[in-house]
């Protein structure tokens, strides 16, 4: 059985910016509570938003507030992803799993995940549209391109460990400006002049993080994992959600 302590460690952090969800918000939603709903679990929200309903079904839920600012649009969301004082909500736990509602996770193997000691792992993506959707006959394709391609691991669903993401950040301000693009990029180490920063972060392998979650070309990367489902997945309506289909249904 997993100690109390142990599931103390990691905090699961919900993205949520309106009041009325879509029905697979709301399935995303339950699917989470359902499967890690005994891990501290906190909903991160603009200040003016009201979430009173989300709180009456879930009372075990926290509701963490930041300004409305940082909920504007997608720009401004990546801008509270990389800001130290984001992380600083959370020093209380030595892991955050990001958790937004277009993901779905189908076991609890959160804590097995921390052990691992990676510093931040998310679903392996290519910013590269021919990979988006490709089918199962197409994996070895995939595998090549993740292997010879920059990846990113993709911040939707993300666990990240809150010293050294602090401490990332800290060195990243010191000696760059300002990071202007999707924040997983910037804890991927994706851009050339990252290289430096690879001293900082603790990162999985791409086949590693395919244990993790899926993301992209998800029934490509069932066979590269021999048909063994991963953690979670992420983006599942818009990457072959006829892929999803089965698994999701099953799993309600």
């Amino acid at each position: 059985m997993k100690s109390s302590k142990a599931k103390s460690s990691v905090a699961v952090v919900i993205p949520v910016y309106k009041s009325v969800m879509s029905d697979n918000e709301k399935l995303s939603l339950m699917q989470c509570m359902e499967v890690l709903g005994t891990y501290p679990v906190k909903i991160v929200k603009p200040a003016s938003l009201d979430l009173n309903a989300v709180k009456a079904t879930y009372p075990n839920i926290e509701l963490v507030s930041f300004d409305d600012v940082f909920f504007a649009d997608v720009a401004a969301y990546n801008r509270l992803m990389i800001s130290i004082d984001f992380y600083k909500k959370f020093l209380a736990y030595e892991y955050i799993l990001i958790y937004q509602l277009d993901a779905y996770v189908f076991h609890d193997s959160l804590l097995e995940w921390c052990a691992k000691g990676f510093d931040y792992i998310g679903a392996p993506s290519l910013h590269l549209p021919a990979f988006d959707s490709l089918k199962a006959a197409s994996y070895q394709q995939f595998a090549d391109a993740l292997s010879t391609h920059r990846v990113v691991f993709n911040g939707g669903l993300s666990l990240r460990r809150i010293p050294a993401i602090i401490r990332y950040l800290k060195i990243y301000n010191a000696f760059y400006p300002a990071w202007v693009g999707n924040e997983d990029m910037l804890f991927s180490q994706e851009a050339t002049r990252l290289i430096p920063m690879k001293l900082f972060l603790k990162l999985p392998s791409w086949h590693e993080a395919l244990g993790f979650a899926f993301e992209k070309s998800p029934a490509a990367t069932y066979e590269i994992t021999q048909h063994k489902l991963p953690f979670g997945c992420h983006a599942w309506e818009r990457y072959d959600p006829q892929f999803w289909s089965t698994f999701i249904v099953e799993n309600q």
